[in-house]
């Protein structure tokens, strides 16, 4: 699961070990409790024995080992996100057929060993990827066209426009108030005429400044995002794969005219990094725009789901156009846009980049050269080596000073 529409569904149907809280805290999940030993290297969680799929199977330490080594095989796309576990290397390569990093200790007690002692790693195991899933039943090939969790909704039917789900009746967490739920695939122009009407109640999913007519009778609930507009570079094509043209590029583009004309009030970005994350720019380096070097056609590629996806695309095409730049803005259905996006062959892109996690290393993270999601294509040993280096502390105070230096680093690429 790699965007935002995902996570949400998997928020409402599976469960980790921990879930994060409103205010991205920790708190129990499939696991009660949990401690860590004092080296910081191993983790030990106690499993709420009550926890049940919704098949009505009891939830398992096998269930936890065998969920949690998928994600470190060859196939996974999110390997990077635990590969500080112990016996990942060996286990991905295919060198071991066994994970030496997660063992059940007993039917309710698994224990999670680090190289190193790494804090992160429990956001991780609260986030959207590290679900846990039915042992017996995750093999079949057709699991996924009717998923079993254990979160507080079961899935009652899946079409190509929809999802119906109920409530988990033997749900071990809080009782959700909502009985029924349909998450619809519908653009942001069709979704919000519906929501006007009174057909759609919730449009979390796509991003609005709280300013939209619909607000005028439905309920905008304000809570912070953490998120940044990007527009992404493929540096394994031109041309991109000119350092000079990426610089000359973003220098091009007015940051804060996006930002007031079409989402006022979100929080300016001076950087890649969002407010309150070490690495966050406080206040945006400026300089004389850069000449237009020579250069081959740039597409830019836009979610066509967007309500103004069409005065986006002009708003760059126009403005990029007048300063030399052989532009072309394309609108492309979002399923197709993503598929592009891990597939690399998209040239550039604009998405707001979610954090997953509250911490800086996962979005810093995109950018090391072994990881299979990094669509940049950049490969640079020092942002590897700054990367290993902010795992290796379990300080935080020094570990995000690193990440400082990593910010300016990935700046400095023009990334």
């Amino acid at each position: 699961m790699n965007d935002g529409a995902s996570l949400i569904f998997s928020e409402l149907v599976y469960e980790g070990l921990l879930r994060f809280t409103d205010n991205f805290g920790l708190q129990a999940g499939i696991a009660q409790s949990w401690k860590t030993s004092e080296d910081g290297k191993t983790i030990t969680f106690n499993l709420n024995k009550k926890a049940q799929f919704h098949n009505g199977d009891l939830v398992t330490s096998n269930d936890v080992v065998v969920s949690l080594t998928r994600y470190l095989a060859p196939e996974s796309k999110i390997y990077k996100y635990y590969d500080m576990i112990e016996g990942t290397q060996a286990y991905n390569s295919g060198k071991k057929s066994y994970l030496s990093g997660i063992k059940a200790i007993d039917n309710h007690t698994v224990q999670i060993k680090l190289k190193s002692p790494f804090p992160p790693i429990l956001y991780v195991l609260a986030g959207g990827t590290a679900k846990i899933l039915p042992a017996n039943l995750i093999k079949d090939k057709n699991f996924f066209k009717n998923p079993v969790g254990v979160g507080p909704f079961k899935v009652d039917s899946i079409s190509k426009d929809s999802i119906r789900l109920s409530i988990h009746k033997n749900y071990h967490g809080t009782a959700p108030k909502i009985r029924k739920l349909s998450l619809l695939a519908l653009d942001q122009g069709s979704a919000m005429k519906k929501a006007l009407t009174g057909n759609v109640h919730d449009l979390s999913s796509f991003p609005l400044s709280g300013m939209e007519d619909v607000f005028k009778k439905g309920q905008d609930i304000s809570t912070v995002i953490a998120d940044t507009w990007i527009i992404g570079f493929n540096s394994r094509v031109a041309p991109f794969n000119n350092l000079k043209v990426r610089r000359a590029f973003k220098a091009s583009i007015n940051n804060e005219a996006f930002r007031q004309k079409f989402y006022p009030n979100a929080a300016r970005a001076n950087g890649y990094i969002p407010q309150g994350f070490p690495g966050h720019v406080a206040k945006e380096v400026t300089g004389n725009t850069l000449e237009v070097p020579d250069h081959s056609p740039i597409t830019i590629t836009i979610p066509k789901e967007l309500n103004k996806a069409k005065e986006i695309a002009d708003f760059f095409g126009v403005n990029l156009k007048r300063k030399g730049w052989k532009i072309k803005m394309k609108l492309m259905p979002w399923g197709e846009m993503m598929k592009g996006y891990e597939e690399k062959t998209l040239q550039s892109f604009l998405v707001a980049m979610n954090v997953d996690y509250p911490d800086s290393e996962f979005l810093l993270n995109n950018f090391a050269s072994n990881n299979p999601d990094n669509f940049s294509g950049i490969k640079d040993k020092i942002i590897d080596s700054l990367l290993e280096k902010a795992r290796g502390l379990q300080d935080r105070i020094k570990r995000y000073e690193v990440y400082k230096n990593l910010a300016s680093r990935i700046n400095n690429l023009a990334l």
